[in-house]
């Protein structure tokens, strides 16, 4: 069985052109079109950060001038962050639809096919 790389040189030597030829020619090719992709990168990252220079001025005049800041307190050690709470749905007969309504598509049936007994809330 004939690998690529032996289809190669044998396209290559039908065409009377070397290995090597063919070669450098497809690396040149590839190193070519990734140099005009840096090259068109690096031309658009210029266009935009002249338009986002633009844009700057006009959005500092729009905005109000903005006051001096307040000298920083004295060092205070921070309060640890309070455990979020649980909310409580507001509409459960809509939350009660919704796990019903998941529930019996899981299962490939009808909503009123399933009878749910409780719901529990896991952490």
């Amino acid at each position: 069985m004939l690998t690529n790389m032996s289809l190669w040189m044998m396209v290559a030597a039908n065409e009377n052109m070397p290995f090597i030829q063919v070669f450098v020619v497809g690396f040149g090719t590839v190193f070519v079109g990734l140099f005009a992709l840096i090259l068109i990168i690096a031309l658009l990252g210029k266009v935009m950060a002249g338009l986002a220079a633009k844009k700057a001025p006009k959005a500092a005049q729009a905005a109000p001038a903005e006051q001096p800041a307040a000298p920083a307190p004295a060092a205070v050690e921070p309060e640890p962050a309070p455990e979020p709470a649980l909310e409580e749905v507001e509409d459960r007969q809509s939350m009660v639809a919704a796990i019903s309504a998941a529930i019996a598509t899981v299962m490939g049936e009808d909503v009123s096919g399933i009878r749910i007994l409780s719901i529990t809330r896991m952490n």
